[in-house]
């Protein structure tokens, strides 16, 4: 069943190099984050320019979930830069990465997981389908989202999350007006593969 909640509702946790705070919306295997099932989902608010914090063995995901400007070097030669809401960057957590938001806080939406997950980070501004169970954690950007067997939408700014019954399907109420969804899936199908 899932749980719709305001951002603020998870605690803010600092980060592991104490450079800013991030709320843990959801996470998998937390005291063992070397175990080859280890995921976690969470949401930051990047202050300022500095590193990010180191993450070996494991693969991020990171969307920018707020209006601004993110970038990113120690990725690729020239750096990677997310200047709309909904963009995703992923890179290895062993990598050491520097950000700056160019003068103005913005928040990140972050997936974290073991190699051999199956997760990832999606953005969405149309109706999708999810075929097998999963658990997942929705972020609306902008517009309101109706979930299959969820009994109220999802507004801009709130969170769904949790474990799903099985097949659904996630729509904009309106298709007519824009709308953009930041989807975190993991999947608890034995049938879907593995990541590469």
């Amino acid at each position: 069943m899932l749980t719709l909640a305001t951002p603020d509702t998870f605690t803010p946790r600092p980060w592991r190099n104490g450079r800013g705070a991030t709320r843990e919306i959801m996470v998998h295997d937390a005291g063992a984050p070397l175990s080859p099932r280890f995921w976690r989902v969470s949401l930051a608010c990047i202050e300022g320019d500095g590193p990010f914090s180191l993450f070996p063995g494991l693969v991020r995901q990171l969307a920018l979930a707020s209006p601004g400007r993110l970038t990113l070097e120690g990725i690729g030669t020239d750096g990677v830069t997310l200047d709309h809401p909904g963009e995703i960057i992923r890179f290895d957590g062993a990598l050491a990465v520097s950000a700056s938001c160019h003068g103005r806080s913005v928040l990140a939406f972050n997936l974290m997981a073991a190699p051999g997950v199956p997760a990832r980070l999606e953005r969405h501004r149309t109706a999708f389908r999810l075929e097998h169970t999963h658990t997942i954690a929705l972020f609306s950007l902008q517009g309101e989202w109706r979930i299959e067997n969820c009994d109220r939408p999802l507004p801009t700014g709130m969170i769904a999350c949790g474990p799903t019954s099985g097949a659904m399907t996630v729509e904009p109420v309106d298709p007519r007006m824009p709308a953009c969804l930041i989807a975190a899936i993991i999947s608890t199908s034995q049938t879907e593969k593995v990541m590469s």
